[in-house]
């Protein structure tokens, strides 16, 4: 087990590809994002990578950070090749060692249902059930309804930094919030797939941000519309602004190219977001299963 490096990245891709085709992870998304993600990636000190005699990898575990209102919460990203369950076993156990050490609150694991053997062990416990909803767009598309009372402003009529803001205010409430600048909020999202509803005294009231992905070794038709950040400020809930804003984000989504469309939404969720997401044509395809160890 040695330190990872940057370049190691496609192989660390190779293995994460093996993951979905085992069940393990829903997706990998395409390099030139994932290296986007990683930028200022601590390769030394945040990731250990297991040679394979044959030139390859056996396996590899990557380490991130995250904030949140009580500390830093760790991200364990733990994969092995088919058939080394105890490999892919110590390289968490390493990642969830390094989380407690750096002065993580909590270190998570996340995986595919029917694969989290073992992380009882590592001191984990199965806190959250994370769904992909996915829908064809070659069917007849939900209509997009306004809200009286609600603009849908043009992406050129927002501030810089009302999208992080916006979102910050719409999900301070949920399960282990994060905050987002608008930098890491806005990457690779284009204007005219990022939606906001306006109240009449012209503040946020809810968000959508989309992009347009491909995947490769995916079975969903390529490229993918991906429904993020769908977010109502509290005080503005219930009054339908999240269906009008995904169901005109399906129409903007279709019309620039995407075959199909996918979000993902907490299966837990108090406020039964999945349930509108129903009713817009959404079905469950993939659940993940969230496993968190608590350190203080």
């Amino acid at each position: 087990m040695r330190p990872g490096r940057p370049d190691d990245l496609p192989g660390v891709l190779a293995l994460w590809q093996e993951d979905v085709g085992a069940g393990r992870r829903d997706c990998v998304p395409g390099e030139a994002r994932i290296r986007r993600i990683l930028a200022g990636f601590d390769w030394e000190a945040r990731s250990r990578i297991v040679e394979s005699a044959s030139g390859g990898f056996d396996g590899a575990v990557l380490v991130s950070n995250r904030p949140s209102p009580h500390g830093i919460v760790a991200g364990v990203e733990a994969s092995a090749v088919l058939g080394r369950p105890d490999l892919l076993q110590d390289l968490a156990d390493w990642g969830v060692g390094l989380s407690r050490a750096a002065g993580a609150v909590a270190a998570q694991v996340w995986r595919g249902r029917g694969h989290t053997d073992g992380l009882d062990r590592l001191g984990m416990r199965l806190i959250r059930q994370w769904w992909r909803m996915d829908r064809s767009l070659a069917t007849r598309m939900p209509e997009p309804k306004p809200v009286a009372g609600y603009e849908r402003l043009d992406p050129s009529r927002v501030e810089r930094g009302s999208w992080a803001a916006a979102h910050n205010l719409a999900f301070a409430d949920h399960w282990r919030f994060s905050p987002r600048n608008e930098d890491e909020l806005m990457a690779g999202r284009p204007a005219d797939l990022s939606l906001m509803a306006v109240a009449p005294d012209g503040s946020p009231a809810a968000i959508t941000l989309c992009q347009i992905e491909f995947y490769s070794a995916d079975p969903r038709p390529q490229p993918v519309g991906i429904v993020s950040s769908v977010g109502t400020l509290p005080k503005h809930r219930r009054r339908g602004l999240a269906t009008w804003l995904v169901a005109e984000s399906l129409l903007r989504l279709h019309q620039g190219g995407a075959l199909y469309a996918s979000l993902y939404v907490d299966g837990e969720s108090p406020m039964r977001a999945y349930d509108a997401y129903g009713k817009l044509g959404f079905e469950l395809a993939f659940e993940t299963e969230v496993w968190e160890a608590t350190f203080r």
